[in-house]
This record gives structure tokens, C-alpha cells and sequence, in this order.
């Protein structure tokens, strides 16, 4: 899968969240959930786990459990029980070796990846946190919609340096705009959230960069969702410190 593909995903996942954000807490879970599937789908094979199926469901299960803990929150802090998510996630992963064993010598590279992609797929439930807080809904679309333009931005020419600096012109851009726009935030939220975002999107194109390409298409969408699940968590604290 070419770059351009990979950040088009990253952005049509971050407008769904962006947009899901916009609805409500009901639609934005819905939109997180449907992230979390699609990238427990890619991870292993994007990291070359051997059993690629049992490794995609405890990923995935680990997630919607994690997201599940945020939707069932009565009060805040929402993210108070996503830790128990991620520790039956590493367990789970340990535990599949056991029952599922991979070929000699990979057993610690299964573990470790599928405790990754679901620690990953915990945090996009952040998201949902940050859109549950009083007064940081807005942020959540402004956080979204500068993971999107910074993915656009982060492919227009062929020189990686000069992308990573429109990604973050148009992460940071989009942010502060936003800012300005929403008034249960100040502008230099959406700033902070912007570079946050940006940075996001530059880190992880270059990870691909460095990786050879992802010739299955359950793995690049997974690469291109990576970012915009990570970032969820910081979008959270940004919510907490600086708007919530």
C-alpha cells in the first residue's frame, strides 16, 4: 500500500471520528468502535504475528472492553477501568502462546505485538472519554479534523521533510482555527491539540517509512488508523488540562 492510501485512510478515519464527534457520544462510540475493529483486523498482519486470528481477536475484544468501560462510566474520570482492559489484554496475549503456540523463536514477537496493537486499540476509547468530559466536546472535533488535514499534508510533495512541516502547518492551523471557531475552548487548546496531532501523523509515517510496505490491505488500513487511535489519549489530558 503506497503512502497516499495509508494517510487517506488516516484521514477518512479521523472525519469519523470528527464527524461522529460532532453527534454525540451515542455516534462518536459507535465511530471509535468501528476503528477498533477495522485496525484489530490489520494489526497482525501488519506486524507478521504467525496466528494472525487469534491475535486480531484479543486485540479487538481488548478494545471494545476498554471502550465498553468508558460507555458504562456513571462519572468522571471515565478512563479509570480501561486499566483493567489493557492488563486482561497483556494476560490474554501471554496466554494465547500457551494455548496457541507460534513457531520457535517468535513466541516473544507474537506477545509483544498483539499487547501493542491492543494497547492501542484501549486507547482510542480515550476519544469517547474526551467527548463524555463537560466541556471538551468541541475539542474532540477540533482534535480529529487536525489529524485529518495533517494526513493531507503530510503527502503532498515527495520530499519528507517539507511534508512533516505542512503536516504540522496544517495540523496546528486547523487546531487554532477551530480554536477560535468553538467557544467552549480557548485557541491555544486547539493549538496544543493541532501540534499533538500532527506529530501523530509525522511519527507514524515515519515508522512506514522505515518498514517495507504493507502489501495487504487489512494491514495498511491498520497502519493508517494507528494514528488517529494513539492520539486519543492525548486528546484526553488535553481536554482535562486545558478546556474540562
Amino acid at each position: 500500500m503506497n503512502p497516499t492510501t495509508r494517510v487517506s485512510i488516516t484521514a477518512v478515519s479521523a472525519a469519523i471520528v470528527a464527524a461522529t464527534g460532532f453527534l454525540g457520544p451515542r455516534w462518536l462510540g459507535l465511530g471509535v468502535a468501528a476503528c477498533i475493529v477495522l485496525f484489530a483486523s490489520g494489526w497482525p498482519e501488519l506486524t507478521r504475528v504467525p496466528h494472525r486470528r487469534v491475535s486480531a481477536g484479543v486485540i479487538g475484544i481488548g478494545g471494545i472492553l476498554a471502550l465498553a468501560t468508558v460507555v458504562l462510566g456513571e462519572n468522571e474520570p471515565y478512563l479509570r477501568y480501561m486499566v483493567i482492559a489493557i492488563a486482561i489484554i497483556v494476560v490474554a496475549s501471554l496466554a494465547t502462546e500457551i494455548f496457541v503456540p507460534s513457531p520457535a523463536g517468535r513466541a516473544a514477537g507474537a506477545v509483544a505485538s498483539t499487547a501493542a496493537g491492543g494497547t492501542i486499540a484501549a486507547t482510542g476509547a480515550a476519544w469517547l472519554a474526551a467527548g463524555r468530559t463537560v466541556g471538551a466536546e468541541e475539542l474532540v472535533v477540533a482534535s480529529a479534523a487536525a489529524v485529518a488535514l495533517a494526513a493531507v499534508g503530510s503527502v503532498l510533495t515527495h520530499h519528507s521533510t517539507v511534508n512533516a512541516t505542512l503536516a504540522f502547518v496544517l495540523g496546528i492551523g486547523a487546531g487554532t482555527g477551530l480554536g477560535y471557531l468553538f467557544d467552549s475552548m480557548p485557541w491555544y487548546a486547539g493549538t496544543v491539540v493541532g501540534g499533538v496531532a500532527a506529530a501523530s501523523v509525522v511519527l507514524m509515517n515515519e515508522l512506514a517509512r522505515r518498514e517495507p510496505p504493507a502489501t495487504s490491505l487489512w494491514a495498511g488500513i491498520a497502519s493508517g488508523i494507528t494514528p488517529v487511535l494513539a492520539v486519543g489519549a492525548l486528546v484526553y489530558l488535553g481536554g482535562k488540562l486545558l478546556v474540562g
